[in-house]
Order: structure tokens, then C-alpha cells, then sequence
């Protein structure tokens, strides 16, 4: 399903992107953020408000205070889809998704 406010960003490689969170609460540990491209599955980069240690690109991310994604130094494979969402520990969804659509340009 679509969020209702797709934003489209672009970016030269090598540059910094903060990537907004339209649908963030006050505190972001609520907040999840997930990436997915065309050739790979939706990888979990943020959860509930913390970073994964596990994803390729983790040395690079940083949650901003108002739940944006910052990435630092992006690269081509950055491109695609990032999502973020608002749950609640029980794992309810607490308000629709904000999709940003990041465009590498090189």
C-alpha cells in the first residue's frame, strides 16, 4: 500500500541525505525505518527508534531528533525505497506509512 505523501528525493553520490519522517510521534521510539529496492528484500535499518547493527550500511546512518534518516556519504547502492513507520511496542501500527523515494545521481 502507497503512503499518501510519496516524497522523491535526489542526491549526488557521495553526498549527505536526511530523509524525512512525515509521519513521526514526539519521541521516535515509536519509529522504524525499512529499505527495500527493486532486487532485494526490505532490510529493517531502524527499530523503534534504534539503530540495526547488522545492515551493511550502519556506519553511515544516524536518526535525527525530529526521526529523520541521515545518511552520510551515500553511494549508488543507496537508491530506492525507504520507509517510515510508527509502532507500538505490541506491535501495533499507530498511523500510515511515509515512503521517500531516494534517487542517486552519479
Amino acid at each position: 500500500s502507497s503512503g499518501v505523501d510519496d516524497d522523491h528525493m535526489f542526491i549526488s553520490s557521495g553526498k549527505n541525505v536526511r530523509l524525512p519522517c512525515n509521519n513521526a510521534l514526539h519521541d521516535c521510539k515509536s519509529t522504524v525505518w525499512n529499505y527495500s529496492n527493486r532486487y532485494s528484500a526490505a532490510v529493517e535499518l531502524i527499530a523503534l527508534g534504534i539503530k540495526k547493527k547488522d545492515t551493511e550500511r550502519h556506519e553511515r546512518l544516524s536518526l535525527g531528533s525530529d526521526c529523520s534518516l541521515n545518511i552520510n556519504n551515500i553511494t549508488t547502492e543507496d537508491y530506492g525505497s525507504y520507509t517510515c513507520q510508527q509502532w507500538r511496542k505490541d506491535g501495533q501500527k499507530l498511523r500510515d506509512d511515509a515512503r521517500v523515494y531516494l534517487h542517486v545521481l552519479y
